[in-house]
Formats: structure tokens, C-alpha cells, sequence
């Protein structure tokens, strides 16, 4: 019922109200050298906007704006006021820069000297997503909440049928030339200032094996759910001598965590993991950076192969594939296994779904906002 409510205000927003404000301020000129950083999932700037931010300013020709704000933790009128200062700002720019579902940027008949550049926040395509599920954008949702994306960067050339698919875009819309955020894992500084962070929060974990699970976000906001919790802390009491749990649920997993949830952002988290144990979260392409082994423990895979479904065949993944509880302890122990499931067939899978993750993404799409419209 409230994840009703919300669509058909976000309808009524977008449909209605936001154009209106858009369309009023466009009397003005687009303002070349123009960009907006833009996200309403977080108060600050989101990890996959850092590497695009830090490159933006090497250019000071440039006139950036940033405008973040999260819809889940503010009130309706905050949120309004929030978007029409964006429709205001959008409508004299030139370049807009996300990285997740905007509202605002699908609001409205954009001017076609304004691009939107979507950088996403995941990697790889494997779970359903967008317009291909109905958890996400139920059917009978008006408008389009990806449309006026110029172009959507992903990492490979196999995620661009899905991308369209999820987004209702045109495939030649959606750009192989890897993902921004996946910069950062190429940077030695970064993944040390982890390390030395993770470290001084968490001395106890040192000199063991650093487990790190990351399930998936199933289900919706405010009626979020994970399966597996009590698994893992079974695991964790029974490997505690030899190995370190790092706990990190989605935001929205609305379940009794308190003590065991990690709260430093799962990307600060990969470069002082030794594996990783997720179930459906592409936080699996972002380990495949750093070559950890992958333990997909998925207790409800036919429930959630019903529910949402996948682009690729699941069994096919690399890693080691458990759904029971007491396979666990048995395969977190066995170093050998887990050093072996690095394999000939795990490098192919990281070649084909993040081939354009080298370090490099970032100056790549650098080179489409100095090719905006207006120029």
C-alpha cells in the first residue's frame, strides 16, 4: 500500500508539478561548461560520483554544482524544495551527472543542449533491475524515470541489452567505457587509507581471515528483508579464533541488526577483505577488482529465481555455491578450495562483464562532457 502511495506521487511529481518549474526557467540560455553532480539517495556526495568529482576539478573552465539530498530520510517538504531548485538549476546546464534513479532529470522535456551522463552504481548485469521488474517500477508506473539519459556507462560490452532492457533506452545510449567509481579500487592510496581506517576501528581483526558478507537488497523500502543473518552469525561464533566477520546490510534491510552491521560503506570494505560471501549483489563484479574468492550463499535462490530472476544463468557464476548453513564453516575453512575458485573460469567471467573497469573509466567519460550538445 505505501509503496503505491509513493509511485503515484512520484507520477503526480513528474508528470505535473516539476515540469512546470523546469519549463519557466528555460527562458534563460543554457550556460556552456555547466555541470550539475546530482543524487537524492544520500546527503553527501555517493562514492560512484568521487572519481568523476576529483576529475571535474582538473578542469577550471568547468562551473560545478553539486545537490544531493535523500528522499528517505527527509520530509515531503524538504524533498519538493530540493527538486525545484534542481529543475531550476537543470534548466540553464549543460551537463547532469548521476549515478541512480533521479526523478527529477526524467521529470521534463529536456533542452537538447543538456545531456544527462548515468553513471549507475553497479556493475556488471546480472539481476533484474528497472523496467524488468516489477519490484521496481510496477506496470502500471507512467513516464519513464530513465528517460532523457544521454548516455549510460557500464562496464562491458555484454551489459549494453540489459542496460536498454532495464531502462527502456536505446541500446546505442548505453556506453561500454566502464564505470567511474571502480577507479578508486585502482588507487593505492585509497584502498591503504581503508585498510589503515578499517584497522583502527576494528584492531581485533587483525591477522585473521577478513570474511566481508554483502547479501542483496530484496523487496522494497520500509518492507526490506535478508535471509542468511542467522547463518552467518552461527558462522561467525564458530570461526571466531581464526577469522573476522564484517557484517554490511543494504540501508534499506529493515531488520533487528543492532551490534552486528558494519557501518563504513561496502566499497571501503573490499580492500581489506580476503573473501567475499554475497547471494545476488553485483558488490560480486567489485571483489572481482581484487580477485577475492566468492562464496554465493543464496538459502532462497528458487524463491528469488521466481520472484526476480537474472540476465545470466546463475549456476554459471564463478565461486563456490552454497545454500545450507552448515556448508559455510566447511568451505570458509578449506583455503585451499577458496584459493582455487580463482580459476581460469573466474578471470573469463571478470573479462567478459568488466572488461572496461581498468583504472581508466573515468578519463574515458571525461571525454563525453568536454562533447556536450553545445559544442
Amino acid at each position: 500500500m505505501i509503496f503505491g502511495i509513493k509511485q503515484i506521487i512520484k507520477m503526480l511529481f513528474q508528470q505535473l508539478i516539476l515540469p512546470v518549474v523546469y519549463n519557466a526557467c528555460t527562458a534563460k540560455p543554457v550556460i556552456p561548461g555547466t555541470v550539475i553532480l546530482a543524487d537524492a539517495h544520500h546527503d553527501e556526495i555517493p562514492f560512484s560520483m568521487l572519481a568523476i568529482k576529483e576529475e571535474l576539478s582538473r578542469h577550471p573552465e568547468l562551473q560545478v554544482t553539486e545537490m544531493y539530498w535523500n528522499n528517505n530520510e527527509s520530509s515531503p517538504v524538504k524533498i519538493f524544495r530540493n527538486m525545484v531548485s534542481f529543475m531550476k538549476k537543470y534548466a540553464t546546464t549543460e551537463t547532469v551527472i548521476i549515478c541512480d534513479n533521479f526523478l527529477p532529470a526524467a521529470s521534463c522535456k529536456k533542452r537538447s543542449e543538456t545531456q544527462i551522463i548515468q553513471l549507475w552504481h553497479a556493475c556488471g548485469a546480472f539481476k533484474k533491475f528497472g523496467y524488468d521488474t516489477e519490484e521496481d517500477i510496477p506496470s502500471y508506473y507512467v513516464g519513464n524515470v530513465m528517460a532523457n539519459c544521454s548516455l549510460v556507462t557500464v562496464s562491458s560490452n555484454i551489459c549494453i541489452k540489459p542496460f536498454a532492457s532495464a531502462m527502456k533506452l536505446p541500446e546505442t545510449s548505453i556506453l561500454p567505457v566502464g564505470v567511474s567509481r571502480t577507479d578508486m579500487y585502482f588507487n593505492e592510496t585509497f584502498n591503504q587509507k581503508c585498510r589503515d581506517n578499517f584497522f583502527s576501528q576494528y584492531p581485533e581483526a587483525r591477522n585473521k581471515k577478513i570474511v566481508l558478507w554483502a547479501p542483496t537488497f530484496r523487496g522494497k523500502p520500509g518492507v526490506a528483508s535478508v535471509y542468511g543473518l542467522d547463518d552467518v552469525l552461527k558462522a561467525q561464533e564458530e570461526l571466531k579464533d581464526t577469522h573476522y566477520f564484517i557484517i554490511k546490510l543494504h540501508p534499506h534491510t529493515q531488520v533487528h541488526t543492532e551490534g552486528t552491521n558494519c557501518d563504513i560503506p561496502s566499497e571501503e570494505l573490499l580492500p581489506v577483505a580476503d573473501i567475499v560471501i554475497t547471494d545476488y549483489s553485483s558488490i560480486l563484479f567489485d571483489a572481482m577488482i581484487y580477485q577475492l574468492p566468492l562464496v554465493l550463499f543464496a538459502p532462497d535462490l528458487e524463491e528469488y529465481l521466481a520472484s526476480r530472476g537474472f540476465y545470466l544463468d546463475y549456476h554459471t557464476l564463478p565461486g563456490i555455491h552454497i545454500q545450507k548453513e552448515e556448508q559455510l564453516v566447511k568451505v570458509l575453512s578449506d583455503e585451499a578450495r577458496l584459493n582455487s575458485s580463482v580459476n581460469q573460469k573466474y578471470h573469463d567471467f571478470f573479462q567478459d562483464y568488466m572488461a572496461a573497469c581498468d583504472g581508466h573509466a573515468t578519463r574515458r567519460i571525461m571525454d563525453y562532457v568536454s562533447k556536450s550538445p553545445n559544442k
